[in-house]
């Protein structure tokens, strides 16, 4: 009885040793997973600071850009108000004419000179 108790002993023990070297073992893929998910992770971190860097810098491009395109339109308007300014002198003028202002009081008021007053006046009145 003694032996059979030995013997049990001994197969529980290697029993034993043996399910204690597969814990170790799984224990160290389960380290080598973890380190490698985490130079995967860092990686990854460094991938998105990356990204957001890139994006703050297109964002400020666009920026720019944008106020460019504002001051673009803005001097556009004013070409277009300066080309119907150039025209409002003389239908001003024409209006004026038409109300029976004199040749002086076209020069005075509109600025014109004698000879374009007096031909809006034939051409106007």
């Amino acid at each position: 009885m003694i032996d059979f108790l030995l013997i049990s002993l001994i197969v529980i023990t290697f029993i034993i040793v043996a399910v204690l070297a597969w814990v170790v073992l799984e224990q160290k893929k389960l380290r080598q997973d973890y380190e490698q998910l985490t130079h995967s992770v860092d990686r990854i971190n460094k991938d998105i600071i990356g990204l957001c860097s890139a994006a703050i810098s297109v964002d400020n491009r666009i920026s720019e850009n944008n106020e460019q395109l504002k001051t673009i339109f803005q001097k556009a308007d004013e070409v277009d108000q300066n080309g119907h300014q150039y025209n409002q002198p003389y239908d001003s003028a024409i209006q004026r004419v038409r109300n029976g202002e004199s040749i002086e009081e076209l020069i005075l008021h509109c600025g014109l000179s004698r000879d374009e007053a007096e031909l809006l006046i034939r051409l106007h009145s």
